[in-house]
Order: C-alpha cells, then structure tokens, then sequence
C-alpha cells in the first residue's frame, strides 16, 4: 500500500509540475511509423498526418490525391505508459489540400490521495487535439500551408485545461530534394486554474533527398533540427535517418533522434514497411538499453491511399 501511494504520488508530482513549465508534450510525439522509424525525421515528407505536422508537404506525393493513415503509439511503456491513436488524413484538389487529424493520448490510471496519505478514488488523466490544415501549392517548386488545432488537457480533479495552436509552413522542391520551414504550436498558454504553462512551440526545418539505384532499388535520406520554445524546456530537437526501398513494396529504414536534455531523450531508431496495392503497413522501433525511459516504445500504423 505504501508503495502504491509513493508511485500515485510521484506520477501526480509530474504532471502537475507538466515537465518543469512545459504542457501538453504529446503534440510533439510522432505519429507516422515512417517517420517515427528515420529518428522522427521526415517533416518534409508527405503523410496523412499533414494536419498535425506539415501540411505544405502533401503536394509532394504526386501519385496519390487522398490519403487516411492511423496509428497507435506505445510511449514509454516501462516509464509513462502513455498510448496515443492518431488519426489523420488529407485530399488534394488541384493546387489546394485539406488535411484533418485527432491525437487521443491516454495515461495510466492514478489513485487520488488526501493531505493527510489516504487513499481516494482514482481516475485517468487524458488528451486530445483535434487538427485542420490546408495547404496551397504556389507554383512547381513552391508549396505553403497552415493548420489549426484545438487541444484539451485533463489531469484530474481541477487540473484541466483546453487552448488553440496553430502551425505554418514552406516547402521548396525540386527534382529529387526538398527543403521546408515552418513554426509549429504557437498560441496562448496552457491554463490550468493555478497556474499557467506554454505549449512545446517550435521553429522546424528539413530536408529530403531521393536516390534512385535502378529501376526497383531506392534509398531516401532525411534531416531534420527544430528549436523548442517553451519556458525552461527550450533547446534543439533532431533527427537523421534513412529508407531503403525495393520495388515499392518493402521498405527498411534507420535513424537517430537527439534531444536536450532539458527537453528529453536521445536514442536511435528502426523499423520496416510493406505495400499492397493502396494499403502500407508501417512499423517503428525505438533501439535503447533496458533502464532508458525510452525503452520498448513502439509505433504501428496503417494507411490507404488513392
């Protein structure tokens, strides 16, 4: 029972302290498996998680006009626990896209306690940001998009809290290579009744290029850095990675993740891919020792397009 009541109390302790003045995290963890497997690399590529990461990228998927992509995420299951189902899509028409997504981030149950160490009702904090984007492709070369969302945060009890963010895009392409800027999550604080707390904004960069080897043999390279604003957590954010693909119905991918230390973690990543027809099937993998706290994180993702 003590101990029960030492883990209550520290889980309590640190989302309440929201990671040293920073809310809502989980706008800023990956949704797509492809990206989550290059080291979270991949903010210029295209994905039906536009809405939710860049929604200027989607015009560079000139195979496809719709895409509907969902994924579960296992966040830190030996630490936080956190699982997300994210759902995302988008369709473009002509020069225009629209792109909509949900991120649904559960926690694990916590036990209430009094000031006095009694044990009380328990309940589960939860998340959720709904996101809509569009995007507009200027010229060949030239693509810009913008998306807005609403998120709610409920820690339980009184800690509850909801806002608005918005993010804007760039995006440069040509030939095989892509570049793209953009800021992301900016908007009021986090409000939760006592105390107020900034959301993880950032200014993104990124960049893509295609190799082709032969005919069924071709490799992609990405690289992405960000820089985090938001209170005590700011720093740089980053990633590099690669895909291996053949005949465009296996992929292998690797990458590395950095981070601060004042933001998070750094570890390296791997995972796979198949196609059939319109159907992918992704897989992510997070590579680090058995006491990292990022250790047995996950991610698997469907997606069909048209």
């Amino acid at each position: 029972m003590k101990k029960r009541f030492l883990i209550s109390l520290l889980f309590l302790s640190g989302i309440v302290t929201l990671s040293s003045g920073q809310a809502v995290p989980f706008l800023n963890y990956v949704s797509d498996a492809r990206t989550a497997a290059m080291g979270n690399a991949g903010y210029v590529l295209p994905s039906a998680f536009a809405a939710q990461r860049n929604t200027a990228a989607v015009f560079q998927d000139t195979l496809h006009s719709v895409g509907v992509e969902a994924s579960y995420l296992m966040w830190q299951p030996e630490n936080a626990d956190n699982k997300l189902i994210n759902i995302g899509g988008y369709s473009i028409f002509n020069k225009v896209s629209v792109s909509a997504g949900v991120h649904i981030n559960s926690m694990p149950a916590v036990q209430m306690t009094s000031d006095n160490g009694n044990l009380g009702d328990s309940f589960t904090p939860s998340e959720y940001s709904f996101e809509l984007g569009l995007g507009y492709k200027i010229n060949a070369e030239i693509a810009a998009g913008a998306a807005v969302r609403y998120l709610s945060s409920d820690l339980g009890g009184s800690q509850k809290a909801s806002a608005v963010a918005a993010d804007i895009s760039v995006l440069y392409s040509k030939k095989d290579y892509s570049v793209g800027l953009g800021l992301s999550n900016l908007g009021a604080k986090v409000n939760y009744g006592e105390a107020e707390y900034s959301l993880p904004s950032r200014v993104n960069a990124g960049a893509v290029y295609h190799y082709l080897l032969t005919e069924k043999h071709s490799l992609t390279g990405v690289v992405d850095a960000a820089y985090q604003l938001a209170s005590n957590n700011t720093g740089l954010v980053g990633g590099i990675g690669a895909e291996y693909l053949y005949n465009n119905l296996f992929a292998l991918r690797t990458g590395y993740h950095f981070e601060d230390e004042n933001i998070g973690v750094s570890y390296a990543t791997a995972g796979c891919g198949l196609h059939f027809s319109d159907i992918s099937i992704g897989f992510a993998y997070v590579i680090a020792p058995n006491d990292d706290v990022m250790s047995q994180t996950m991610l698997v993702s469907l997606k069909w397009v048209r």
